[in-house]
């Protein structure tokens, strides 16, 4: 490193979340085009940056010093600060060795666990004791140091560097000089060199780099205007008031410090030297980059003495075998020999000891699980009682899940109800004690229409606008702005305009950068030991968990597993529904020993009655594909929903599907001569690939690839890695010729497998959620009242969902009772053939009323004779005013004598005498003889006052409940309707984008607006007998629709179909847009 003038030590990544600009790969990439041997990262009090940043600078050549910009403060546990300002001031820290990367770990972390206010803050306390390893600067002008020195504080600002070097070491500090063209600086950094001349401590020059060029310095002012949701015209948002931080060449920081000694150029060189090149894992060779871990930080699972895991994971499996199978065939043996050898081979028998403690523990108790993901693959877990279903009978690959040739970690996934989630997660975290237990980060990046969109708030551009042209990129994970340029020609045409140049440059200039961090939604890791000895944590804000500062990918990087704990609400829901079959029928069903070739079943299923089953109910497109395929076995089941995604259905691969089941299309392989290969892979599919399974099967069978180097192929394709992807085709096309295949033909094979890898599922996470949606459809074609009423209590607070069971329960032929105080529990309940409606899908009526109004029913033992009798009853507090005008308006009361008005004008003398007598009793001024009367129920005249019109019934019921329920105002024009319309809100979602469609409904709420130049425009719902839709019209619109355009009005509507991903789809109306009924 002697020819190396300088070496950048201060510099912040994308990972300084939307603060750095810098992308890690740019960052090396400038580091190695400008041979720079070794680079620095230090981003904002965190290291979550670190591993790619390792992998990068490996990659390339340059040397990584991992680092971190830390919050200092005198006393970590002081919370009296007011602002981020107040609460901490900077400092630099850089990891000399590995000891001093361990000790950053510590502190970053307890600067989360311990220090956290505004920002994770460390103090001299935490410092004195992990200091060991570590280089300290004084960090940017917000350092302690350079902040005593810009208020004029010398003194105190030397007092302090002396208090920082007999923690550090007088060696192990380093003055921070930094020239960024701030006044503030210029005044403050010759104060620096007398310091450094007066302790002997030196100096070093950094430049601040928070963007790699300088030409980035636009793109990372509108980064720091969207992370602190400004407009670039608001004069007070926080910016940089220069474009000079950036990774400048040595020459212009000799330039920039000329007026300095030589020797803080110098130094820069020499902290870098000085710092050990530390393996974070030890990289392999593999054209795939394929790792380990350098240490083995897997948690030991607890043996009885002389015990081995393997030994006890394969008497387990053996045992399974005799429990699962009646006969155990050749292939079945050597199938798990194989699985066995690859688990022991890689050293992961505890991992799935672990699995199936915490498993076991969940049965022992009595709580449903089922396992998704690759998982699903291995007869193992299957032996173990883990999955629940046979990978050998669905063609499933245990590579998929465990590869011996490439070094990962496993990952099996298990849904639990929600509420014995935590339970069993607090199991393992008791187990292996909290501090080895975290949750495991993920980090949210800018994605093309995330970057439209705050780009374009941040420019101030109409959001109108911006949201039109943000939903003009195609709904595909991870796809890239020029990706979507050649998917849209609608959004190449509006940016080759140039009205919006600056919007898509900009746009282009940040997405894909790393946002924010969040915590991953079912993943938590366990460590052999405490995880600060092996990677940084810190602690989710708003719910308090402690997290790994690293993702899931990064943890498998270092060699640590991650374990899956998710709360899936169908497992509850299907408990629920058996649990209420064997109440409503005395049957005990055991979904374990249902048939998967039930006729009765997929005839449902085919019929398009899926609300409320899992997957399936998803989107009216959903259920179009499957009523056209209207599948007739289990196969062309589970490959529903791995067809109706993005990928499949953009390449034909969908239709293609289809039309073969049909018959319409014939059952064609690429070549003829390929056809005994290919037909048992891919048959049950109709000779088309769906599944990733089957891309490995066919390079299996091609190519003579093993199982494990298929997966790998299948992982270079599916990431498009070129250097790789070349490597595989020149294999593939030598294993294809040694097994009689033409080079021509493998090169054509190869090529048409491509796109497959790319977008094909994962069946063994697709069989095991089929498992789940069938045994829902199985529920509900057998048990159809169970099945709803279970539903339609799990979703009470959920207006718009109960709808939607409602209307189905019509298809269905079941009857739902109104609510009714007499007969109604909290949730739906089964009456006979019928459904009765549940008192907690009520407006304002709370759980605490409906437990009062039960226990008044049961004490009682003939219900409520009147309204009357009911206030006497029931406990007045819980079920106060609000409650029973809510009851009476959706009917609860309908079943006494009398109506909904009558009841209603009643409520106030009800209460004021139920009260009355209720106070009497508890002083005991009741005579003998009104004891006597209190047995008899008098008859009390309810006012006289007309019944409410249609209308109005309807209307209270809506207000309650957020639906109608013994009506619908559209029911009377329900002909006319069909007539005069094309789609309904149902079916909307079917039609294609630009469509021109003819609706009818009912405007249940309305948002009038104005654009930027104060032209009007409207929003409104318009509900149908199917559901609602959003509807917008324009400003150009608006005076030809606006006077039809009200709440309650039944209305007409001529529009075009513009669908929003994870929303309703939406109408813009155009003339004659909107007429009144």
């Amino acid at each position: 490193m002697n020819n190396i003038e300088f070496v950048h030590l201060h510099n912040h990544s994308e990972y300084s979340f939307l603060d750095g600009a810098c992308r890690i790969d740019d960052m090396i990439d400038w580091a190695s085009e400008t041979g720079a041997a070794a680079i620095a990262i230090t981003d904002h009090g965190g290291l979550f940056g670190v591993l790619d940043f390792y992998k990068a600078a490996k990659k390339k050549g340059v040397k990584p010093i991992f680092g971190c910009e830390v919050y200092f403060t005198d006393k970590r546990h002081n919370r009296d600060a007011k602002s981020k300002r107040e609460a901490a001031n900077h400092l630099i820290l850089l990891a000399e060795n590995e000891t001093g990367y361990k000790n950053l770990i510590k502190l970053i972390s307890f600067g989360y666990t311990e220090g956290f206010h505004y920002v994770p803050r460390i103090d001299t306390e935490l410092l004195s004791e992990y200091n060991e390893g570590l280089i300290a600067l004084t960090a940017c002008i917000k350092g302690r140091v350079p902040s005593l020195l810009g208020e004029n504080r010398y003194q105190e600002a030397k007092e302090h560097l002396r208090q920082l070097a007999e923690v550090m070491g007088k060696d192990n500090l380093y003055l921070e000089l930094g020239l960024h063209g701030i006044d503030e600086e210029s005044a403050i950094m010759p104060k620096m060199m007398d310091l450094s001349k007066e302790t002997g401590i030196p100096a070093v020059a950094t430049n601040d780099c928070h963007y790699v060029r300088q030409e980035d310095a636009f793109a990372h002012e509108v980064l720091l205007a969207i992370q602190t949701n400004k407009t670039l015209n608001d004069e007070n948002r926080m910016k940089f008031t220069t474009n000079e931080f950036y990774f400048k060449s040595p020459q212009q920081m000799y330039e920039l410090f000329k007026d300095y000694p030589e020797s803080v150029l110098r130094n820069s060189v020499e902290i870098a030297e000085r710092c050990e090149i530390i393996e974070l894992f030890t990289s392999f060779t593999d054209a795939l980059g394929l790792r380990s871990s350098k240490e083995n930080i897997m948690p030991m699972f607890e043996l009885e003495a002389g015990q081995t895991a393997d030994e006890v994971l394969e008497r387990l499996c053996r045992e399974g075998l005799h429990k699962r199978y009646s006969e155990v065939t050749p292939q079945i043996q050597q199938r798990l020999e194989h699985e066995l050898n690859i688990i022991k081979q890689m050293g992961y028998s505890g991992y799935f000891l672990i699995v199936l403690d915490y498993v076991q523990f969940a049965r022992d108790r009595g709580f449903s699980f089922t396992a998704r993901g690759s998982g699903g693959g291995s007869l193992v877990l299957y032996l173990l009682g883990i999955i629940n279903f046979d990978p050998m009978k669905y063609d499933l690959l245990f590579e998929r899940f465990l590869n011996p040739e490439r070094i990962s970690m496993p990952d099996i996934d298990m849904d639990f109800e929600p509420e014995h989630r935590d339970i069993v997660m607090d199991y393992v975290t008791k187990k292996y004690g909290s501090d080895s237990v975290a949750h495991v980060a993920a980090f949210s990046t800018l994605g093309a229409r995330s970057a439209i969109r705050r780009v374009g708030k941040t420019l101030d551009l109409p959001l109108n606008e911006v949201d039109r042209i943000a939903k003009l990129v195609p709904a595909i994970p991870n796809i890239t702005l020029d990706e979507a340029m050649q998917m849209s020609p609608q959004l190449k045409q509006i940016e080759e305009r140039g009205e919006y140049a600056e919007l898509f440059q900009l746009a282009r200039a940040l997405e894909g950068i790393t946002s924010h961090i969040t915590v991953h939604a079912s993943g938590i890791v366990v460590s052999n030991g405490q995880l600060i000895n092996h990677v940084p944590l810190f602690k989710d804000s708003k719910n308090e968990r402690v997290a790994t500062q690293f993702d899931k990918y990064m943890l498998e990087d270092v060699g640590m597993v991650k374990f899956d704990f998710l709360g899936q609400k169908t497992i509850a829901e299907i408990r629920a529904m058996i649990r209420l079959i064997k109440e409503n029928r005395n049957e005990d069903v055991d979904l374990d020993d249902i048939s998967f070739d039930d006729e009765e079943t997929y005839k449902l299923i085919g019929s398009g009655l899926l609300a409320g089953i899992f997957q399936l109910e998803t989107s009216s497109g959903m259920r179009n594909v499957i009523m056209q395929i209207k599948p007739s076995n289990f196969e062309e089941f589970i490959a529903i929903p791995s067809l109706y995604r993005p990928g499949p259905i953009e390449s034909g691969t969908m239709d293609s599907f289809i039309q073969r089941k049909l018959g319409i299309e014939p059952i064609e392989y690429p070549y003829p001569e390929l056809k005994p290969i290919l037909e048992p892979i891919l048959g049950k599919t109709y000779g088309v690939c769906i599944y990733q399974e089957q891309v490995m099967q066919m390079a299996q069978a091609i190519a003579g690839f093993t199982l494990g180097q298929a997966d790998l192929l299948r992982r270079a394709m599916s990431d498009k890695k070129l250097e790789d992807m070349q490597r595989y085709r020149e294999l593939f096309i030598e294993g294809a010729k040694k097994k009689g295949i033409s080079a021509e033909i493998a090169n054509k094979m190869f090529d048409i497998i491509e796109p497959f890898a790319g977008y094909g599922f994962n069946k063994s996470h697709g069989t095991a959620y089929a498992i789940l949606s069938y045994q829902m459809a199985y529920l509900k074609t057998h048990y159809p009242v169970e099945f709803m009423a279970t539903l339609m209590t799990s979703e009470s607070s959920d207006s718009e969902k109960i709808f939607t069971y409602l209307a189905e329960c019509r298809k269905m032929n079941i009857t739902v009772l109104p609510p009714d105080i007499n007969r109604s529990y909290a949730g739906f309940t089964v009456s006979g053939d019928n459904i009765q409606f549940g008192l907690a899908a009520v407006k304002n009526v709370t759980p605490d009323a409906v437990d009062a109004i039960v226990k008044a029913r049961d004490k009682s033992g003939g219900g409520f004779t009147s309204l009357y009798d009911f206030c006497e009853k029931v406990n007045l507090k819980a079920v106060n005013r609000r409650a029973i005008e809510s009851l009476i308006k959706v009917g609860a009361f309908d079943s006494l004598d009398g109506h909904r008005a009558q009841f209603l004008a009643a409520v106030d003398l009800a209460m004021k005498q139920a009260n009355r007598t209720k106070e009497r009793k508890a002083i005991g001024q009741l005579s003998l003889f009104d004891n006597v009367a209190e047995e008899i129920p008098q008859k009390q005249e309810l006012p006289d006052v007309p019944k409410w019109s249609d209308s109005e019934r309807l209307a209270h019921e809506k207000d309650c409940l957020g639906f109608y329920l013994s009506g619908h105002p559209l029911s009377y024009y329900e002909d006319i309707i069909r007539y005069y319309t094309t789609t309904n809100s149902r079916t909307l979602s079917e039609c294609l984008y630009g469509t021109e469609v003819y609706m009818a409904g009912m405007i249940s709420s309305v948002r009038n607006t104005t654009t930027k130049r104060n032209d009007p425009m409207t929003f409104f719902t318009l509900e149908d007998l199917e559901g609602a839709t959003d509807a917008v019209v324009w400003p150009k619109y608006y005076k030809q629709c606006s006077k039809a355009i009200s709440e309650d009005a039944i209305v007409w509507v001529r529009g075009i179909v513009n669908p929003v991903p994870n929303m309703r789809p939406t109408i813009p109306a155009i003339p004659p847009a909107v007429k009144g009924g």
